[in-house]
């Protein structure tokens, strides 16, 4: 392998390797340090195999050739092992160092030196792996071309020929290896989706769909709608909690229909709503799911303590994939189904006397985010339609959210803009931040409406783009974060694949941390909310009980 390689391709790798150990937003698991690994080397071989064909090339144009004594190119060549080994040892064990402070930041345990062992050796064999396999289908192409060639001795037909059926045989290949994966995938999402979580049991209140009386049927409402109304907390129990009278709280939801029609879905909603008289309470918040239909119940459930019950919540699932399946084959489904379910509810709740009517809210988490911010055309949009937002973990391939971070005010940082003066929008990446900005900077009276946006610095959802690969982000380059290594830097293409694995394990943060969003909610929510009536002490109290009230899982 090594006497036929590049030499300037094993040196590009080489680097590669360095900058794959580099630490990023999560500590890794083996499976994301080979990942890692493997991308960065193969395109560090290849841009450096491009530079040396370069640089040979250009020598001979300029008739250029060095030479030097035996014994000094063998001095030089050791001198070089020599400088690799230093320079490899000390990079894995600063790298194993990162790993350690990157986990003390966000609370997550790892075997950092069998991870990286394993992994990295990983990452090289799969490496090896993929260079055999593209010279192998290089050659398997020339081989073809020379075939082509033989049949059809003019040049330029030849090619034409030849690359006409190279791509004819890349698109039949790909239509069936991704439509096949993808079908498999959906059959085998849909099986899930029909069934229930074990424990999880049909309400018996009439107030949740699916419930008696109910216009949508238990199993019509799939694995997470039921996960979502059989979950939540009861009346005694917010009463218990807060000390004051409560009410029962409305939950309204709606599976994904068998003819996949989203408007049917969302009207389907609204009859829910209608029958349980949820405009006559206090507040309506119209939540986005994930992929597969799934609620953030510390989202849900804090509205529900905070306003003793006198809220509804209304929901509706779109999709059978989950998160990174909708994500990476179904970025349209989100905010088609936000679209109807926001235009719906809200089209009814505009002709209510505006003196009775609940005060309209809508939230989201991850996907949930992003396809809910696509119901309204801009943030002065979202501003006039509803009373608050809350926003968890926006995607950063969001519209809404990139406009607002690129138009922050000067000297902000990109993990928390600041908006205007921070009077109506507050980006929040912790608690102590909801009253003032990353710098201490207390924020003016938040006036209604209020849109609140809740991400950590090290939450790889909200700062994955594509432009990763080739420019480095702000939020890397400010050094601001408030849970994030401060010796984080930017490697072209590498930066985009170690965030894109911690995406992966995002969400196995504890709370507070990466893609997981707790008890923070329930402080945002009552700022956003306004119940100022809501003690410190009485928010811990919801903190503590809350998680005793939720059924399933994501």
């Amino acid at each position: 392998m090594l006497r036929h390689a590049s030499l300037g391709g094993l040196i590009g790798a080489l680097f590669g390797f360095w900058s794959a150990l580099s630490p990023s937003l999560i500590p890794r698991t083996w499976w994301m340090i080979l990942i890692n690994v493997a991308m960065s080397m193969l395109f560090a071989y290849g841009t450096g195999h491009l530079i040396g064909y370069a640089l040979r090339h250009l020598a001979r144009l300029i008739s250029l050739r060095v030479t030097a004594a035996a014994r000094a190119v063998r001095i030089i060549r050791w001198l070089g092992y020599a400088a690799v080994l230093a320079i490899s040892v000390g990079v894995w064990f600063w790298a194993i160092q990162q790993q350690r402070d990157v986990s003390r930041t966000v609370n997550l345990k790892r075997h950092f030196w069998l991870t990286q062992i394993f992994g990295a050796l990983s990452g090289i064999l799969a490496f090896v792996a993929v260079l055999l396999l593209i010279r192998t289908v290089s050659h398997a192409i020339h081989r073809l071309y020379t075939g082509v060639h033989r049949f059809i001795t003019q040049p330029l037909l030849a090619t034409s020929v030849f690359v006409v059926a190279l791509a004819l045989a890349l698109l039949a290949t790909n239509n069936v290896v991704v439509r096949t994966a993808a079908n498999a995938v959906a059959h085998q999402m849909e099986t899930v989706n029909r069934q229930t979580t074990p424990g999880v049991h049909r309400p018996t209140s009439a107030l949740r769909s699916g419930g008696p009386g109910s216009t949508r049927s238990w199993a019509s409402l799939g694995r997470k709608g039921q996960d979502f109304v059989a979950s939540g907390p009861t009346a005694a129990q917010i009463r218990k909690v807060t000390g004051r009278s409560a009410m029962v709280p409305i939950r309204a939801y709606a599976g994904l229909p068998a003819d996949r029609n989203l408007n049917t879905a969302a009207h389907a909603v609204l009859d829910e709503l209608i029958r349980t008289h949820a405009f006559d309470r206090k507040v309506l918040v119209i939540y986005n799911t994930t992929g597969s239909g799934w609620v953030e119940e510390w989202s849900v459930s804090s509205v529900e303590y905070l306003t003793g019950g006198d809220c509804a919540t209304a929901s509706m699932q779109y999709s059978y994939l989950g998160s990174p399946g909708a994500f990476l084959l179904d970025r349209e489904s989100p905010k088609e189904g936000a679209k109807a379910l926001f235009n719906v509810i809200h089209g009814y709740w505009d002709r209510l006397d505006p003196a009775r009517r609940p005060r309209l809210y809508t939230s989201g988490v991850s996907l949930g985010a992003y396809g809910g911010q696509s119901a309204f055309s801009s943030a002065d949009d979202m501003m006039s339609k509803v009373d608050g937002a809350v926003w968890t973990g926006s995607p950063g391939i969001t519209p809404i959210w990139n406009e607002l971070t690129s138009s922050r005010r000067q000297g902000s940082p990109e993990i928390a803009p600041v908006i205007g003066s921070g009077s109506h929008i507050r980006f929040i990446p912790g608690i102590r931040y909801i009253d003032r900005d990353r710098w201490g900077a207390s924020y003016p009276q938040w006036k209604s409406p209020r849109i609140a946006y809740v991400q950590h610095s090290s939450d790889p959802v909200t700062w994955w783009q594509p432009s990763l690969i080739w420019r480095e982000p702000d939020w890397i380059r400010e050094r601001a974060g408030i849970d994030t290594n401060p010796r984080i830097s930017w490697t072209p293409w590498s930066s985009f694949w170690q965030v894109t694995a911690d995406m992966a394990i995002a969400v196995s943060a504890p709370g507070g941390h990466g893609h997981s969003y707790h008890q923070e909610l329930i402080w945002v929510w009552s700022s956003v909310l306004g119940t100022d009536h809501i003690t410190q002490a009485q928010k811990q109290a919801i903190a503590e009980d809350l998680p005793k009230t939720i059924k399933g899982s994501d």
